[in-house]
């Protein structure tokens, strides 16, 4: 948990082009990754493929909405860093996920960090997991 804080604490993006365009890429990711799952195994539905494509959709309005408050209401860019990386972190377990479905080995540690990011991101305490 202290490493996650930290890690966050020191995340910075280059410029605000990159906090728009990051979650973006990553999502792009995501569905090619999702789509070669699904070719891979004989599975591709356009329904389940409409049902993403449209959380995608939700994700894109979510990011320009806090960027419209950011610039209208002259709020901290750590607001729309956060919308960001909250993003980021999702389209990365996403990601981890797919890639792991077709087989490519993801290393331990990556996915330990996107395991306990996917918990906090649910609201999952680790500590009562154990009992």
């Amino acid at each position: 948990m202290e490493e996650i804080k930290e890690l966050i604490q020191q995340f910075q993006f280059t410029n605000g082009t990159w906090t728009l365009l990051l979650p973006i890429i990553l999502m792009g990711i995501d569905v090619l990754t999702g789509l070669t799952n699904a070719w891979v195994k004989g599975k591709i539905k356009s329904s389940i493929l409409r049902a993403g494509l449209g959380k995608k959709m939700g994700e894109i309005v979510v990011l320009a909405i806090g960027e419209m408050f950011l610039f209208g209401m002259n709020l901290p860019a750590g607001v729309m860093d956060g919308i960001s990386i909250y993003i980021i972190l999702m389209e990365l377990i996403s990601i981890c996920e797919n890639l792991s479905k077709l087989g490519v080995p993801i290393p331990k540690f990556i996915q330990r960090a996107l395991d306990t990011a996917e918990g906090k991101i649910q609201g999952k305490d680790d500590s009562k997991e154990d009992e």
